[in-house]
């Protein structure tokens, strides 16, 4: 087997366990808010500590992942996030909780940023699309391991017993992942690195001269914001609204998650292989076309009356919501120098969390809690907050359409500046 395609396979995986670990919690949010007394309000921040860990955290180490050697600091950075994933189940007060998801924040804050870049130098920039196609499936397998196993294993042994199902498996990879050598950076590129050798200060403007990475920034902002709301409140939807079990919602959901992300992810990543070949912004446009197409059949999916027509809507949602992962996150690691790549990524990742689920989980909780005092029923409330996905998803996929609208058909290398 080819280096590059072990390689990738490796981290695939590690971003699997990685997403796994992500999502555990919001299969145990009712189980263990009623065993730990907390409320919508103090729930919805148990996702939102992470992501401001992880967005803190990760431009840090893309400024690292620029100078020193990545997959030691990749094996760093799963070892904490396993370790701390674990010890949520040892958990006894809200502190403590938030203590623990904020240390998996830091740890994956590693992958988050240095994993694409060190993908992105073993494979020439024409396949990178293709690559990331599988780097990315690990986003709705791991996820959906995370709501299945973590809502049987709560089932079946209480909501502690998930966070050690999903933590310590890391520490394996964690332990094979310092082993690995270094690939060269931007041995892959076509177009040469004008910016290597320039002060950091000089290389991070260049980011933001960079219309193609404010563009894919931007999109994938919104679309951070709807999808933190969706994964950490659907499942929680579905118990209340339409009656099912943890277990259940945890598995139904995750099985949505795993059959749209796998199609979803597949679908776009290979029609953008093959379409860029004749038009080089075919990605943005499938992209940004699906995204709007996504935003209706939300809300239909909000509104449903019973569990089937919810379960179809949010699987055809999530089918179109998954087309954009691979195209937009090829295209933001592409279009800038590898002397700058994991610093590129890092600074994506605080921003999107920053203005994305870093807010939504917690808004969505807040607002629950509001309509729920004002004399709605638990799940109205919590149904009428998440309403907040419909227009953000209309948002993403309109800054893709609006930018590809004014993007020639014919556009110079990805790693070309604007």
């Amino acid at each position: 087997m080819p280096p590059a395609t072990s390689l990738l396979i490796f981290l695939t995986g590690i971003n699997l366990l990685n997403y796994m670990d992500r999502y555990v919690v919001a299969a145990v949010l009712e189980p263990m808010g009623r065993d730990l007394g907390l409320g919508d309000e103090q729930l919805g921040w148990v996702q939102p500590v992470f992501i401001y860990a992880y967005m803190l955290a990760a431009p840090v180490f893309g400024a690292l992942a620029d100078r020193f050697h990545r997959p030691r600091l990749i094996a760093a950075g799963i070892s904490l996030w396993s370790l701390a994933t674990a010890g949520a189940a040892f958990a006894y007060g809200f502190p403590g909780l938030l203590l623990a998801r904020a240390l998996v924040g830091v740890g994956e804050a590693a992958y988050a940023s240095m994993g694409p870049a060190l993908l992105a130098d073993c494979c020439p920039e024409r396949e990178r699309a293709r690559s990331f196609t599988w780097f990315y499936m690990a986003i709705p397998v791991g996820s959906a391991l995370g709501y299945g196993l973590g809502g049987i294993a709560a089932q079946a042994w209480g909501w502690r017993a998930a966070f050690l199902v999903a933590g310590l498996p890391g520490l394996i990879l964690a332990a094979r992942m310092a082993r690995i050598s270094d690939p060269p950076r931007g041995a892959m590129d076509t177009v040469e690195d004008r910016l290597a050798g320039a002060p950091f200060i000089t290389r991070l403007k260049s980011l933001f001269a960079n219309r193609i990475w404010l563009a894919c920034t931007l999109s994938y902002t919104a679309y951070t914001f709807a999808m933190g709301a969706l994964s950490t409140w659907v499942p929680t939807l579905l118990q209340r609204v339409h009656g099912v079990s943890a277990g259940q919602a945890g598995i139904v959901f995750g099985g949505l998650a795993v059959a749209t992300g796998i199609a979803g992810t597949f679908a776009g990543g290979i029609l953008t292989s093959r379409l860029q070949k004749r038009w080089d912004d075919a990605g943005v446009w499938l992209a940004g076309l699906t995204l709007v197409g996504a935003a209706p059949i939300v809300a239909w999916a909000l509104r449903a009356p019973t569990p089937g027509r919810a379960y179809a809507a949010f699987f055809l949602a999530m089918l179109l919501l998954f087309c954009n992962t691979s195209p937009v996150n090829a295209l933001t690691v592409s279009c800038v120098p590898a002397s700058i790549r994991a610093t590129g990524v890092a600074v994506n990742v605080f921003l999107i969390h920053l203005l994305g689920d870093a807010l939504s989980p917690e808004w969505v909780g807040h607002r629950s809690a509001a309509f729920f005092t004002s004399g709605m029923g638990r799940g109205e409330s919590l149904a009428r907050a998440l309403w907040i996905a419909v227009p953000a998803i209309a948002a993403s996929g309109a800054i893709l359409i609006g930018w590809a609208r004014g993007f020639p058909v014919r556009r110079k290398s990805p790693l070309s500046p604007g």
